[in-house]
């Protein structure tokens, strides 16, 4: 398919992650961005001139374009819901960064406005599409550790508040926003990468419970943020049965392994946040009156094939337009994209559920009924999914 007949995209928001959409958007050819907004002039100049795109003089310039068919929201999560819903409003189709929204309420009123208007809404993270996810949902399949029953997922980044964040800028000169990562919150920013993986092969989340706690008020020294939970711990029931612990924190160890648990054995993958991440089966064996797991395990050779990444600055090995290249195809072709709004909104749902929890800040996320009673039973769902061919 050439870029001719593909829609054409426009970036909302040029701050740090728009760098790296626009360093992986090479890997994708027939994608053509034609336009990009930030209200801060200079970030919009600057990519601009990175990319050879338009800079737009406002966001209603962006609006009334007829040329932009996809927009990316890359902008601050607390502004998805306003922007999305003008960009949804304006007929554009919109791929937003994790989540929709920060309040359910207004998660929910996106996706009826989505599907009122013929638009396609899909939401990061995008790593559902890559090897690797792709690689361990056949091995479930194919069930070579078993029926898969309990899952061990943690994201924890590491004493993030101590490490050297100012020194963190990316190629086109902007620094990681720590304020924004820290108001926002670390589950919020993380629990995507492994809920989108767990609920596309699992089923959605029928009751879960969570806890969650700040930590560390003072993560900048002699400034006051405002109060976010930087560690929560939920237990999950997907509709398949399975159950699974997931952390999110930013004070213990870095730890971001991902663990599937079944009758004959365990998958394990490093990194669900990385392209490139190995996946590994190990099988249990008997020997006299002992049952124990093999010590390293069969790596599995990744469905495609190895791939190469562009490189970018940051922790994270990831093509960031994979699914935004799906969605585009999926337009020219009139489907469905692999993953569309009924799902994002689950995985939003699902995900401010972990991160509130019973915290007092969960009592303006705009769930019926709050958070305060645990378990929690999630009201949304989407569709069965099946892996890529």
């Amino acid at each position: 398919m050439n870029a001719q007949s593909l829609p054409q995209i426009a970036i909302l928001g040029c701050g740090y992650v728009a760098n790296m959409y626009r360093l992986t958007l090479a890997m994708h050819p027939d994608l053509r961005l034609v336009g990009v907004y930030d209200r801060e002039r200079s970030r919009c100049e600057t990519m601009a001139r990175l990319t050879g795109a338009r800079a737009y003089p406002d966001f209603q310039a962006l609006l009334e374009d007829p040329a932009t068919g996809i927009v990316l929201n890359l902008t601050n999560p607390s502004e998805h819901f306003e922007t999305t819903r003008a960009l949804l409003a304006a007929g554009k189709h919109v791929y937003s960064e994790k989540p929709l929204a920060m309040r359910l309420d207004q998660a929910r009123e996106l996706t009826t406005l989505a599907k009122a208007g013929g638009v396609h809404l899909v939401s990061a993270p995008c790593t559902l599409l890559n090897p690797v996810a792709q690689t361990l949902w056949h091995a479930v399949q194919e069930s070579g550790a078993g029926r898969i029953r309990l899952v061990h997922a943690a994201m924890e980044d590491g004493m993030v508040p101590r490490a050297p964040v100012a020194k963190w800028i990316n190629e086109a000169g902007v620094a990681w926003p720590a304020v924004d990562e820290y108001q926002v919150g670390c589950t919020v920013e993380h629990s995507g990468y492994v809920l989108t993986w767990l609920c596309a092969m699992f089923g959605p989340v029928t009751r879960m419970t969570a806890h969650t706690e700040e930590l560390m008020p003072d993560k900048i020294p002699g400034l006051d943020l405002h109060p976010a939970p930087d560690l929560s711990v939920a237990t999950l029931r997907f509709e398949s049965g399975v159950v699974a612990r997931l952390t999110n924190g930013l004070y213990a160890d870095h730890d971001h392994q991902l663990r599937l648990f079944g009758d004959e054995g365990v998958l394990t993958v490093d990194d669900p946040r990385s392209d490139t991440s190995d996946i590994r089966l190990q099988t249990y064996r008997t020997i006299r009156r002992r049952r124990f797991l093999q010590k390293r395990g069969r790596k599995l050779p990744k469905r495609g094939g190895p791939e190469k990444i562009v490189g970018y600055r940051g922790s994270q090995t990831r093509d960031f337009c994979r699914a935004i290249a799906d969605m585009a195809r999926a337009i020219a072709q009139g489907r469905a994209p692999y993953t569309g709004a009924d799902f994002a909104l689950h995985i939003t749902e699902v995900t401010l559920a972990c991160h509130f929890g019973t915290h007092p800040s969960g009592a303006e996320a705009g769930f019926d009924g709050g958070l305060d009673q645990m378990p929690y039973v999630p009201t949304t769902r989407f569709d069965p999914m099946a892996p890529l061919p």
